[in-house]
């Protein structure tokens, strides 16, 4: 969630942008989230985590939050980020997943493992600039959340420049993501539930620092997300032949071929379906855009008493052709109605 840092949390002590929403930092005082367009990777936010000084190991911050769905086992998933700093920190950052809150973990380096290091990636440079990362990870399908951070357990005994900010030396991080390598794999349906749940949380600073001395004694008990949902997407095409002539009124054949999708539909685990009606340019758009919504309507009418999920309808007049407009069977193709029904698998 919020993987580009653009949404500010409005800190409760302070009243103040202070955090990015749904992440929260382990160093509750340190500076990590910044607000510089002119060296942000896009847009203006990303944050900034510090590394171990050597003389103390521990006086770092790492970056976490929860994840919108659980991963499935054996699944694979691309993570994405890019990172920049002038430090050689390639060898430490790592990417954390854990079934319990890592803000709340009595050793928090000591027993805490990265499975994910920047190590695997070869064509990072120790450079101030922007570089991408990307990152493979098998789930095993224990993940609530994520952290990133320097898992170094020694610290650095130098640095070749001077601090970043203060005393501290930082590698800044922006723009985040974990997506499934299976396309067919899509967010549970109470992602959003989990979001509105990280984003209302808005305790930081002091008030986090005692939430965490309390919780690090007797963690709260996680409930573990929906995982993520597998689909395969059927589809159906309505020719416009099975139309009226200029008309959303559907004929007997139209009919037909509908009670035929129904009762094949009736044995599927469907989560919902998209009915899109589409025209030919020919003519006036207001006329092409009311036609395509009236035929998919039309279609999702008739859909609707046996089919008994959620449908959704778009009306796209002429904006997706699959044919050639110039041409009299071109544009009979593009006449059509299109029905994509998401099935679970």
């Amino acid at each position: 969630m919020n993987g580009d840092f653009e949404e500010e949390n409005i800190c409760t002590e302070y009243e103040k942008n202070c955090a990015p929403e749904g992440w929260i930092s382990t160093s509750l005082y340190a500076d990590y989230y910044f607000d510089d367009a002119a060296n942000a990777f896009k847009n203006k936010h990303f944050v900034g985590l510090i590394l171990a000084p050597a003389n103390v190991p521990a006086a770092r911050n790492f970056l976490r939050s929860r994840l919108l769905c659980g991963l499935r086992k054996g699944a694979q998933y691309q993570l994405q980020f890019y990172i920049r700093s002038t430090h050689a920190v390639f060898d430490s950052v790592g990417i954390y997943f854990s079934a319990a809150d890592f803000l709340y973990q009595k050793e928090k380096i000591k027993s805490s493992r990265p499975q994910l290091y920047l190590t695997n990636d070869k064509s990072l440079k120790q450079l101030d600039e922007w570089q991408k990362v990307s990152l493979t990870y098998t789930a095993s399908g224990n993940e609530n959340f994520i952290t990133i951070g320097d898992f170094k357990t020694k610290g650095y005994k130098s640095h070749s420049r001077r601090p970043d900010l203060g005393n501290d030396f930082y590698f800044f991080i922006d723009d985040i993501k974990l997506t499934p390598l299976n396309p067919a794999e899509h967010l549970c349906a109470d992602a959003e539930i989990i979001k509105e749940e990280e984003y209302g949380f808005n305790v930081r600073h002091d008030k986090l620092d005692r939430l965490v001395y309390i919780y690090t004694k007797n963690p709260p008990v996680v409930t573990p997300p929906h995982k993520t949902i597998v689909q395969r997407i059927d589809t159906l095409v309505i020719p416009d032949v099975l139309f009226a002539t200029n008309s959303y009124a559907l004929n007997k054949q139209a009919n037909s071929l509908l009670d035929s999708f129904i009762t094949q539909a009736k044995t599927l685990q469907i989560d919902s379906a998209v009915v899109e009606g589409h025209t030919d340019n020919q003519g006036s758009s207001t006329l092409n855009q009311k036609l395509s919504e009236n035929r998919a309507a039309s279609v999702a009418h008739y859909l609707q008493p046996q089919f008994n999920k959620s449908l959704f309808i778009r009306g796209l007049a002429s904006e997706k052709p699959v044919a050639d407009n110039r041409t009299a069977i071109g544009r009979q193709k593009n006449r059509r109605v299109e029905i994509y029904i998401y099935v679970r698998e």
